[in-house]
């Protein structure tokens, strides 16, 4: 079924000669009716991860820090510190000088992040009433916490990858799902991922047998590969592809690839995904909940720059620092934007938008991750905003 795949992969790209995105949509002009709860200011933080009690939740941070913060009271503490996937570099470094130089120069990412990391997927797992937490360190591979009763955690890493761009996580029974952004470029270059003009994606769908050390790629030729969530019957991945704005399906038992929704009106990032409350009271759970889809509003520039791998490597032979890069983040708009989508049809049934920033400065934007707390209640977490904003729609 992999090799079918990648036909198919190889066949759209002859046609298409790009990433086979559709027409750009027409995106809402009026933002959707907001109150925020909360606004706490984070370096950039990217997942948010609650904690399978829903009393906390752990996001990390452009600074390669990983925060806990209490939902209730909004308490923050520090959770993880570079020091903690980078001993051997910072072993005689005291917290603060740590913080000073993660905290440094931003112009200098290329430097700061390999020896800082840049923590980025986050998944909770319970097995025979322990909790465990999946996190991935872009740099520094992924890593197992395993809480215990008395609040502290124990700590190891699962395995490394260095020199790619690892990014999120799923665990199920003695297996780690995962994707890899790209196999040769890292996160600290996160342009040269968006634009690659390679006419065959460097993203990937993987997993990693915990007993065997064994790693195998379930789908290779992604554009992007990013965020993952299980299905409500258990029985498919989902997995953004950002690059594509569709979200691809993968059946566990087989390996049969398919798309659950595509062309949606945003670059996708992390998804989450809301099971239908029957899945509370039955043992059987049909594929019938909510998909959670934020990510970055898609406009004309990127998406005629990314349907021509032509167009792609042109446009990468200019000046890189001042044409390239403002360029490229002319692009991203100040905007958040957050889609449901119907798991069972793939249909979006709502859309949450806000575009009132820098007027209203308490805006939600640039959502990277999003979870709902409750009916029309959510959080989010941008890694192009030092902000998570916890906000209640009002309809």
């Amino acid at each position: 079924m992999k090799l079918l795949f990648i036909f198919f992969l190889l066949f759209t790209i002859a046609l298409t000669d790009g990433i086979p995105l559709g027409p750009t949509p027409d995106m809402p002009t009026e933002s959707s009716d907001i109150t925020v709860i909360s606004k706490l200011s984070m370096r950039y933080p990217e997942e948010i991860a609650i904690d399978p009690t829903g009393t906390f939740y752990l996001t990390g941070t452009a600074d390669g820090y990983v925060y806990k913060v209490i939902l209730e009271t909004n308490e923050v503490s520090t959770f993880l510190t570079p020091r903690d996937f980078n001993p051997e570099h910072f072993e005689e470094m005291t917290d603060e000088e740590i913080e000073s130089y993660c905290d440094g120069d931003q112009t200098q990412t290329h430097i700061l992040e390999p020896v800082c990391g840049r923590v980025l997927g986050i998944k909770f797992f319970m097995n025979k009433k322990k909790t465990y937490a999946y996190i991935v360190n872009s740099y520094f591979g992924i890593w197992e916490l395993r809480f215990k009763k008395n609040g502290k955690h124990k700590m190891k890493n699962i395995f490394e990858q260095t020199g790619v761009f690892l990014n999120d996580v799923y665990r199920i029974d003695d297996k780690l799902y995962y994707t890899n952004s790209h196999t040769s470029v890292q996160r600290y270059a996160v342009i040269n991922v968006v634009l690659d003009p390679n006419p065959i994606g460097q993203g990937s769908f993987n997993v990693y047998d915990m007993d065997t050390n064994e790693h195998t790629t379930l789908i290779d030729g992604l554009f992007f590969a990013n965020g993952i969530t299980l299905s409500s019957d258990e029985s498919f991945f989902y997995i953004s592809e950002t690059d594509a704005a569709r979200i691809v399906k993968y059946e566990i038992a087989t390996g049969e690839t398919s798309y659950l929704v595509e062309n949606l009106p945003v670059l996708t990032d992390n998804i989450y995904l809301e099971k239908s409350e029957l899945c509370d009271d039955s043992d059987v759970c049909s594929n019938d909940g909510t998909l959670v889809v934020p990510g970055y509003h898609r406009v004309e520039g990127l998406d005629d720059v990314l349907r021509d791998f032509s167009a792609m490597a042109e446009f990468l032979t200019q000046n890189f620092t001042h044409v390239v890069v403002p360029t490229f983040k002319s692009w991203i708009k100040p905007v958040g934007t957050i889609c449901e989508v119907d798991e069972a049809t793939g249909e979006i049934t709502k859309m949450v938008f806000s575009n009132g920033f820098p007027v209203d400065p308490d805006s939600f934007l640039l959502a990277a991750s999003a979870h709902k707390l409750g009916t029309n209640e959510y959080i989010t977490g941008s890694v192009f905003y030092p902000a998570v904003f916890r906000f209640q729609l009002n309809e």
